[in-house]
C-alpha cells in the first residue's frame, strides 16, 4: 500500500508574497519526496514585522490564515521569526504547529550547547530577546544584521559576510552553536556552514520537527476548549475554529 503524502501548510502572516516564496523554496530543497508544501501569505498587516504592534497583528493574521486554509493538512509551519500566534494556533488546531524560531533554538541548543543568536534588524532586538527567553534559552550573545528595505532583506546573500563576522564574534564569546533568525534568510545556515567550525541552524529546522511530530501522531487528539461565549465580527472560519466546530485534518 502506497504511503499517503504528508501535506504541510506554511503560514506567513505578513503580507510579503516574496518572503513566502523564498521560504517555501528553500524548504522544498530539503523536503522528502513524500512531503508536499503549500505556502499562504497574510492579506493585512506589515510587509516585514519588526515591532510589537505589528507582531500582534501578525498573530491575528496567522489565526485567520490557518482557519481559512488548514483543512486537509497534516501539519502547520509558522513562517515568521517571531513565532507570532504560535501558542494560540497550537491551542485550537489538532495537528502539529511548528514555529520556525522555536525549532531553530531547539536544534541549536540540543545537548546543552551554548547558543549565539544572529538576527536581522536592530529594531527587533527586544522582541527577539523576549521570544528567546520565553523558550528558556539564555544566549551567550546577540548580533544584529541591519537591512534598509524589504528588497534588501530578500537578498540574504548580500549579508553573508556580515553574518559570517557575527558568527565568529559569537564563537569568540563562547557560543557552541549559532541560531540564525529570519524567514527570508532560511537556507543561510547551510550556505555558511562550510565557513564555520560551529554548527549553524536556521528556520529550515522546522521541517524536520514538523514531519517528526506528524509521524509520531503528535497534536492529533481532540482538543478540549470551552469558550465562555461566542465570538463576533470575525470570519466564519475563524469563529468556527475558536469555537471548536472546525477541525482541520487529513482528507483522503
Amino acid at each position: 500500500m502506497t504511503k499517503p503524502r504528508t501535506r504541510i501548510l506554511v503560514v506567513n502572516p505578513n503580507i510579503s508574497d516574496a518572503v513566502t516564496t523564498a521560504f517555501v523554496g528553500a524548504m522544498a530543497g530539503d523536503a522528502p519526496d513524500r512531503v508536499e508544501l503549500t505556502g499562504v501569505t497574510g492579506t493585512f498587516g506589515a510587509q516585514i514585522v519588526s515591532i510589537e504592534a505589528e507582531n500582534v497583528v501578525a498573530a491575528f493574521s496567522a489565526l485567520e490564515l490557518a482557519a481559512r486554509h488548514a483543512q486537509g493538512f497534516d501539519g502547520i509551519i509558522l513562517a515568521i521569526s517571531f513565532d507570532s500566534g504560535l501558542k494560540a494556533l497550537q491551542s485550537v488546531l489538532p495537528v502539529p504547529v511548528i514555529g520556525i524560531t522555536q525549532a531553530t533554538l531547539q536544534a541549536a541548543s540540543r545537548g546543552g550547547r551554548r547558543v549565539g543568536v544572529v538576527f536581522f534588524g536592530e529594531a527587533s532586538r527586544q522582541l527577539y530577546e523576549d521570544l528567546t527567553a520565553g523558550y528558556g534559552i539564555t544566549p551567550v550573545g546577540y548580533r544584529a544584521i541591519n537591512f534598509t528595505s524589504v528588497d534588501d532583506y530578500l537578498r540574504p546573500e548580500s549579508r553573508d559576510e556580515a553574518v559570517a563576522e557575527a558568527i565568529a564574534s559569537l564563537q569568540a564569546a563562547g557560543a557552541e552553536a549559532i541560531a540564525i533568525y529570519g524567514t527570508a534568510v532560511a537556507g543561510i545556515a547551510a550556505r555558511l556552514q562550510p565557513r564555520s567550525d560551529l554548527p549553524l541552524f536556521d528556520g529550515l529546522c522546522a521541517l524536520d520537527s514538523c514531519v517528526a511530530q506528524i509521524e509520531q501522531g503528535a497534536g492529533t487528539g481532540s482538543l478540549q476548549r470551552q469558550p465562555v461565549g461566542p465570538s463576533r465580527n470575525l470570519s466564519r472560519e475563524l469563529t468556527d475554529l475558536i469555537a471548536g466546530t472546525y477541525l482541520p485534518g487529513r482528507t483522503c
